[in-house]
């Protein structure tokens, strides 16, 4: 390859590795999707919905005071004191840490409105324990809170006899490496053409020289016998 490099130089790469970089592309892709399918296991994730203090008040005042406690409430929800007791509840074998990272507790747009969500490789037991955590919250919050919050539930998971899993996003990770395993098998083209220091044919010469070829000698290696007769010819001191 010379020191410009065109886009009929690259096309001409890109067709003369063409079968590299196949290779390249088919096995990203086959290898994704054997990780994707058969190694990794689905995550699957369900959520409940809680409304803090669900009193109705125009005091923006209390309004306010409400929102400002949301932040208090979400810690409390993933607090060991409300997870040990979850974990009792449904014979868990989890320790409340553990549990602490399945949980995930978010406010709607800073409204009242909480969201809880739970993940496990089990869509039974993601629902048990988001629910379970309601439950618990709702019930012990007004003692711990010493009360001055009011908690209803807004929506509980429901059962699913085909849940989506949340991870592994399986197009995404297929697709992906499949640009991977293309882009490398060009870059691994464009590497070897560069690395190429040889000269096959005429066209080689051509275009690393910038010479014309006016002629070729053809070569035909010799038998053993005439290659011995050859040397022996050449090795005597020839006078005419």
């Amino acid at each position: 390859m010379g020191d410009k490099i065109g886009f009929k130089d690259v096309f001409l790469v890109l067709k003369k590795r063409f079968i590299l970089i196949a290779l390249m592309t088919i096995t990203a892709a086959l290898s994704s999707a054997a990780v994707n399918f058969f190694i990794l296991t689905p995550v699957y994730q369900a959520s409940a919905q809680i409304l803090i203090n669900g009193r109705q008040t125009s005091n923006f005042t209390d309004i306010q005071t409400n929102l400002e406690l949301i932040n208090t409430y979400n810690v409390i929800m993933k607090s060991p004191i409300i997870l040990n007791e979850v974990k009792e509840e449904l014979s868990l074998q989890e320790t409340a840490e553990e549990l602490k990272k399945k949980i995930t507790v978010v406010s709607e747009n800073e409204s009242q409105i909480v969201s809880i969500s739970a993940t496990d490789k089990d869509y039974s037991k993601a629902m048990n324990i988001a629910n379970t955590v309601v439950s618990v919250f709702a019930r012990d919050i007004e003692s711990i809170m010493g009360g001055i919050a009011e908690v209803s539930v807004v929506a509980k998971a429901m059962p699913d006899d085909a849940p989506a899993p949340i991870s592994p996003n399986k197009t995404f990770n297929i697709a992906g490496f499949t640009a991977f395993g293309l882009l490398f098998g060009a870059g691994l083209a464009f590497l070897l053409e560069l690395l190429k220091n040889t000269v096959k044919n005429e066209e080689d010469i051509e275009k690393e020289l910038e010479l014309s070829v006016l002629g070729n000698i053809l070569y035909t290696k010799p038998k053993k016998g005439q290659a011995e007769h050859l040397n022996s010819f050449i090795g005597k001191d020839q006078s005419f």
